[in-house]
């Protein structure tokens, strides 16, 4: 029994031995292909990483290169500077004081402490240079002494003309061309300016023809400067207001309530003297009721002449001084906030005589708005 119990089992264990011999088999095939499969799997990942890679090269060169020796980085560079000159220029061109030589009046020059006038009273040539002599002058309505300021900007033609319905932008191509022709400059002047006056100076410009200075702008930095505490604190000697009859342009006159602008627009003659028909600017949320204009009056400022010595043109500046006569006159008129205000007043002199003044403006009764704004 035993034997025969052995010869059944023999074929059992053949056949397991076999079955094992072919599963191991099998599963060194599946083997060998899982690892085929792999290997190519692998070598397939390599080559897209690889070409991938080589596509961002190539876009990364064609979007940031302008040039085969500039890297992406070194344009990105290129363009943030490109930006800030831009919105620099911009901020400047904003500041620009522009004049013409026929221009009547002042124009605003925008500094960083605050906004000064400045108006073109003519120009000269220059022979000594071969340019041109702009005779300028300059408003400080300010208490504060400028002693130092830098004027830079350019000049030439005339802008060109446009025709009807043609953009007027820097983008157009005559405004751009026009651009091209202008001559830059800049001048230092140490030329002092007076708190609550108008100051004198000439800038010198190389220019070959008149024909070059049709159009004058420029910034101002001012430097060096300081505060005058007698102006700053009341002093009355600054409080008067030089006026030539006959200016065509504003004059700053200072008061305890600020700085005005007064301008003379005409003058007649008046049974109790010479009538000044004046506007007065109130740059102020206030209204003054009742102001009155007090000074000195008289022929205009004498000139030195060609030849004449020092001592003898304060001898004659001093007589003039003398000669000088006072006068006080009511400003009936209301002056009304934020405008030019018309007004006359009557100088107790004749037309011949009334050439100049110097005054003040007192301010008596001044106004608010109510809440409701009537």
């Amino acid at each position: 029994m035993k034997y025969r119990a052995s010869l059944t089992f023999l074929p059992v264990a053949i056949s397991a031995l076999f079955l094992s011999a072919c599963n191991n088999k099998e599963t060194e095939e599946r083997l060998d292909r899982l690892e085929a499969e792999i290997r190519a799997v692998r070598s397939d990942t390599r080559d897209e990483v690889a070409t991938i890679g080589d596509r961002v090269d190539a876009a990364e060169l064609k979007l940031g290169n302008s040039s085969e020796k500039e890297n992406f980085a070194q344009r990105l560079d290129e363009i943030d500077s490109n930006l800030l000159q831009l919105r620099q220029n911009q901020g400047t061109s904003d500041r620009m004081a522009y004049l013409r030589p026929h221009l009547n009046g002042h124009t605003p020059l925008q500094t960083d402490h605050g906004t000064f006038l400045v108006r073109i009273e003519g120009m000269d040539l220059n022979l000594a240079t071969g340019g041109y002599d702009i005779h300028l002058n300059i408003g400080n309505p300010f208490a504060l002494a400028v002693q130092q300021f830098t004027l830079k900007g350019d000049f030439g033609g005339g802008v060109p003309e446009l025709a009807e319905g043609e953009e007027v932008s820097i983008y157009n191509k005559k405004i751009e061309a026009w651009q091209k022709t202008l001559k830059p400059f800049e001048a230092s002047v140490t030329k002092t300016l007076k708190p609550y006056t108008w100051t004198p100076f000439d800038l010198q410009l190389p220019a070959d023809t008149r024909d070059q200075l049709e159009l004058i702008r420029f910034t101002m930095a001012i430097e060096n400067a300081h505060l005058d505490k007698q102006s700053a604190g009341g002093g009355r000697a600054n409080d008067f207001a030089h006026l030539n009859v006959d200016s065509k342009a504003a004059s700053v006159i200072r008061t305890d309530y600020g700085a005005f602008l007064i301008l003379i627009k005409g003058v007649e003659k008046d049974k109790n003297g010479t009538r000044l028909n004046i506007e007065i600017g109130n740059p102020y949320g206030f209204s003054i009721s009742q102001c009155r204009l007090l000074g000195d009056f008289g022929k205009k400022v004498p000139k030195r002449t060609e030849g004449e010595d020092q001592q003898a043109f304060a001898e004659k500046l001093q007589n003039w001084t003398n000669s000088l006569q006072p006068f006080e006159t009511a400003v009936t008129s209301k002056l009304s906030s934020f405008r030019w205000n018309r007004a006359s007043v009557v100088i107790p002199g004749t037309l011949d005589n009334v050439e100049f003044l110097r005054c003040q403006l007192r301010i008596e009764v001044v106004t608010l708005p109510n809440a409701s704004g009537k």
